[in-house]
């Protein structure tokens, strides 16, 4: 493709990134209407150390997550895969699953992010501390992603997903996409990178099933006879999370190996936005260590949103190669107000 093209490809996808912007705009008194919030919850483990701040640099299949863009760096490599697993809060996890495979004409990645919220007591009006039965929520994201490198500065990708949410007798199922563009040596400064991201942009969601229908008595017109019937309760359906990220970084070679210093701006349409800023040393593309803050924006008028839940996140990784096979092996660190801290592990192979 020529570079007259390239550049007004990138021209486009910046005018349709500002558009978003303006179709997503954050409005305070949405914040909480929401749904399919599951999207937003983070995983793997290099970027999540990285206080998600890089979304300019991040690849392969750390990359579907948080800029599709990114896993055409699989270039490199034929097949990719990465297992990732996070304790969040009151016995509730993830487990991600994902793999790109090199095509020859772009990468293909498929992942499957799934939630383990264990075994929840059924209980009802009349037996308050339950009824003896249980029940386990099903909450899953499926995605389809392609990526490709369009020239040795811009990678461009695109993720179709499926959101599907079940609890007893009821269910809800949304569809989105992702869009994301990166561009190395910004200026032609070498080591600047830019990074754009569109995610969660889709259908609403809405949940339905017998669980929202109660038992009614109708009695027929200028007649006493009635009879039992069941009517269906109405039940709203909300967006979700929505989110447009702009984030730069900058790769500084230093004696022992390359520090990468990364920063985002993500802009939410359902609560407030953020600042990401994070970094990366890493030891002869072996030894990484990381960390990451991400500072939510305060409101004036509604002091009481916008209040930091996470800490500062710190994490660590380590590549090995064998036989032309890379294993990598990370782990992440987050502190949580109010509960117990985050943790989150990884393995992926690269061949």
């Amino acid at each position: 493709m020529r570079i007259g093209k390239i550049n007004k490809t990138l021209a486009i996808f910046l005018l349709f990134a500002m558009c978003a912007s303006l179709l997503l705009a954050g409005d305070p008194d949405r914040v909480g209407t929401s749904s399919g919030v599951q999207v937003q919850v983070p995983v793997g483990s290099r970027n999540l150390a990285m206080g998600g701040a890089d979304i300019a640099t991040t690849s392969n299949i750390d990359a579907i997550f948080w800029n599709p863009a990114g896993l055409g760096e699989l270039k490199a490599y034929n097949v990719a895969g990465m297992f990732s697993n996070q304790k969040l809060i009151a016995d509730i996890s993830t487990n991600y699953f994902a793999m790109g495979f090199n095509t020859g004409f772009g990468v293909i990645g498929v992942s499957l992010k799934s939630f383990n919220f264990g075994d929840i007591d059924v209980t009802t009006v009349e037996n308050m501390d339950g009824t003896g039965e249980t029940f386990s929520p099903t909450f899953a994201t499926g995605g389809l992603t392609y990526a490709r490198a369009l020239t040795d500065k811009i990678n461009f990708g695109v993720t179709g997903k499926i959101i599907y949410e079940s609890i007893s007798r009821a269910n809800a199922t949304a569809f989105g996409f992702d869009v994301g563009i990166q561009y190395k040596n910004l200026l032609d400064v070498k080591g600047l990178n830019l990074g754009l991201a569109v995610r969660n942009v889709g259908t609403d969601l809405k949940y339905e099933g017998s669980a929202m229908l109660v038992e009614g008595t109708d009695k027929i017109k200028s007649s006493t006879v009635e009879f039992d019937d069941f009517r269906n309760r109405p039940v709203s359906e909300s967006q979700i999370p929505a989110t447009m990220d702009l984030g730069l970084s900058y790769l500084l070679p230093l004696g022992l190996g390359n520090l990468t210093i990364a920063a985002d701006f993500q802009h939410n349409n359902l609560e407030n936005d953020q600042v990401k800023f994070g970094g990366e040393f890493a030891m002869s593309d072996m030894l990484f260590i990381r960390g990451g803050y991400t500072m939510t924006m305060e409101d004036s008028e509604y002091e009481e949103l916008g209040k930091n839940v996470y800490g500062p996140t710190f994490g660590g990784g380590l590549k090995y190669s064998m036989m032309g096979v890379n294993t990598i092996f990370g782990y992440t660190y987050r502190p949580v107000n109010y509960f117990d801290a985050n943790s989150t592990f990884s393995l992926g192979f690269e061949f």
